[in-house]
């Protein structure tokens, strides 16, 4: 279970924390937690249970948290060898994150937390049991979050 989903886990964790070292930690307490937590886990999909997990370990940490700021998008490359990018589309790839950051600090966080699961490609369903709502309550904030992030393109735009 851990080699299956250790790296997905890391780079949610990563995306919500941007901090390499918080993200590694939050991955430890979360498959701990798992781990401390088997009795309570009555045979649904692994992945989803995971993300509910770790979103619970990172609300956790960002509630102790809360005088930082938090950036919900990093520099998280596209490729797995970040050697082999061209520099130039590295630095347009940044400045994407770092506007898409920005719009997204600006989101409520809900909306904002279905947008990162979404890029994680859980299903709908799997998004709800991860964040504890309804699947239609998922359905609304995601369209309403993307929504929001079209008019900020138009008006901020690129």
């Amino acid at each position: 279970m851990y080699q299956l989903h250790v790296n997905d886990i890391y780079r949610y964790l990563f995306r919500l924390t941007r901090d390499q070292r918080q993200a590694e930690d939050l991955t430890q307490e979360t498959f701990f937690r798992a781990f401390a937590s088997l009795e309570d886990y009555h045979g649904e999909k692994v992945r989803p249970w995971l993300f509910k997990v770790a979103y619970h370990a990172f609300v956790d940490w960002h509630r102790k948290q809360k005088r930082r700021p938090v950036d919900y998008v990093g520099n998280v490359p596209d490729r797995l060898d970040a050697s082999a990018i061209d520099p130039a589309d590295q630095l347009v790839n940044q400045e994407l994150w770092e506007t898409a950051s920005a719009w997204l600090e600006r989101l409520p966080e809900k909306q904002r937390q279905v947008i990162l699961l979404s890029t994680m490609q859980l299903s709908y369903a799997e998004m709800a049991q991860v964040l504890g709502i309804e699947l239609a309550d998922v359905k609304r904030s995601l369209f309403r979050g993307r929504q929001k992030m079209r008019q900020l393109w138009k008006e901020e735009g690129l």
